[in-house]
Formats: C-alpha cells, structure tokens, sequence
C-alpha cells in the first residue's frame, strides 16, 4: 500500500473505528454509490481549483502514469487488483501519450509470450 493511503486510512480509522465501514455518511451509514463518493470528489476538486474528474479517471491517471514511467507492470497490475498484465495493458496503454508507442509494443510482447497469468502460481507447464 502506499504510504499516503496508509496514512489516510488511518486518519479515516480514527473517525470510524466502532463502525463495520471505513467510510460512512454523516448518517453512520456506509456509502454504497461512486455517485456520492464523486459528488464529494467534485467539490474537492473544485475546491482546490483542480479540474473536476470521476473517480475512474483518477484510476485511469495513476495507471497510466506508472506505466509511462516504466514501473513494473506486475506491480501495477496487482495495485489495481487486475488478474493479469494483458487486462492493465488493454486497459490502460491507450491513455498514454504516443512517444511510448514503441515501448508498449514491446511490453505487449513479451506478456504476450508468457500468455499466463502471472498471479496464478501454477501454469500449464508446471503440471
């Protein structure tokens, strides 16, 4: 985890630690809706003069981001709790801007080649 979620999550902790949730309305009640977590996310945003985005866009961001600087794949992969590379790549290399084209392909490539899913710590070679 990284280090600021942790330390957010804890903050959070101390305000709903005798609740099931770790985020709750000011009802005490769980929030169920991305339309509420995105209302709030709004006025931040807004608030800190930050251009208004969706939660999934923000994903979309951190994703992309990583990938084009050249952290590990796996590691992003897993973060974002995908079963394998092939759904992070599919997903998220088309946010990234074209100059990294030639380097995707070759990611693309080699996950290709393994065409296992990384998590799964049996393949069909092993058996």
């Amino acid at each position: 985890m990284l280090p600021l979620a942790e330390l957010a999550l804890k903050e959070q902790y101390e305000i709903t630690n005798n609740y099931e949730f770790v985020f709750i309305s000011s009802q005490k009640k769980p929030f169920y809706s991305h339309d509420i977590i995105n209302v709030r996310l709004k006025k931040v945003l807004k608030a800190n003069k930050i251009q208004v985005r969706k939660l999934y866009n923000l994903r979309h961001t951190f994703a992309s981001q990583l990938i084009a600087v050249g952290e590990d794949i796996t590691w992003v992969s897993k973060t974002l709790g995908h079963k394998d590379t092939q759904t992070t790549l599919m997903y998220y290399t088309k946010f990234i801007k074209k100059g990294e084209d030639e380097r995707l392909e070759k990611i693309s490539k080699i996950g290709a080649n393994f065409g296992a899913n990384i998590f799964d710590s049996g393949s069909k070679a092993d058996k």
